[in-house]
């Protein structure tokens, strides 16, 4: 396209510019850097920094990018094949989020959690989903507890095998199940605002997955059994069981196992 037709028609200019950059998205520039576990951007027609964002956000919340990992504009550009200008939006919502800090020199890192946060994150997602589940029930139809009994199914096909289980697929089972739940509130600020802590919700199931959690299925069925029968008066007891009578144990865990990273990597230093 000419620089006369880019000037006439910047709809077409736009379309072809986009056009362009998802063509050049398929690879990373080096080979076993950790930033080859980036997923290629998707076409879906949204900003160029959204992509980003939600490419990065992934990456993170599924262990690809993990914490402590230094991030540099220039490289996650180069990787994506983006401007810096993308990456710069995307990196500013991630430290928003607590997904990614800052140093004072200006590094950037994904993130290390303290105790601090991961009780934050646990106890605003269980007084969100209290408010969540008692809505919920009246927008469920038959279709959707089949659904979600189907994500149940898988768990428990998983529970029944404690040796070999799948923590990282189980946390992503869990998660499905309850933002599937969200999707049903009728409610669209609540929607918003569990939407707004949806990164940090599946971020805290990754990184306490393996904290000794059995009988994932048997716990959702309760829950499922619970939004059949509607009682919104049991919500609030139902999710505070659910969520906070396992977020000490899950956060004392994390905690033996960042004791125990740091003592392996002092023994290979």
């Amino acid at each position: 396209m000419t620089h006369f037709e880019a000037k006439t028609h910047p709809e077409t200019a736009a379309q072809c510019i986009g056009v362009s950059v998802e063509n050049q998205i398929n690879t990373v520039l080096k080979k076993g850097s950790m930033l080859s576990n980036l997923s290629p951007i998707s076409s879906r027609p949204q900003r160029l920094s959204d992509r980003v964002y939600e490419t990065l956000c992934d990456a993170i919340v599924e262990g690809k990018l993990p914490p402590g990992e230094r991030l540099r504009e220039a490289e996650v550009a180069s990787a994506l094949r983006v401007s810096r200008t993308p990456v710069r939006a995307a990196f500013a919502r991630l430290i928003q989020q607590r997904m990614l800090r800052t140093n004072a020199s200006g590094a950037y890192y994904i993130a290390v959690w303290d105790r601090q946060t991961l009780w934050e994150i646990a106890t605003l997602r269980a007084a969100l989903e209290s408010l969540a589940f008692s809505l919920a029930p009246q927008n469920l139809s038959q279709e959707d507890f089949d659904h979600l009994e189907g994500i149940t199914r898988q768990m428990g096909e998983m529970d029944a095998d404690p040796a070999s289980i799948d923590y990282k697929r189980m946390a992503l089972f869990d998660f499905q199940f309850h933002t599937y739940i969200w999707s049903r509130t009728g409610h669209d600020l609540l929607g918003q605002a569990l939407e707004n802590i949806k990164p940090q919700a599946h971020y805290y199931m990754y990184l306490t997955r393996q904290a000794g959690q059995l009988d994932y299925a048997e716990r959702h069925r309760i829950l499922i059994e619970f939004l059949k029968q509607g009682d919104r008066s049991q919500a609030n007891e139902i999710m505070l069981d659910h969520i906070l009578s396992h977020t000490e144990k899950s956060i004392a865990w994390w905690e033996r196992r960042q004791e125990e990273m740091s003592e392996e990597q002092e023994v290979t230093e």
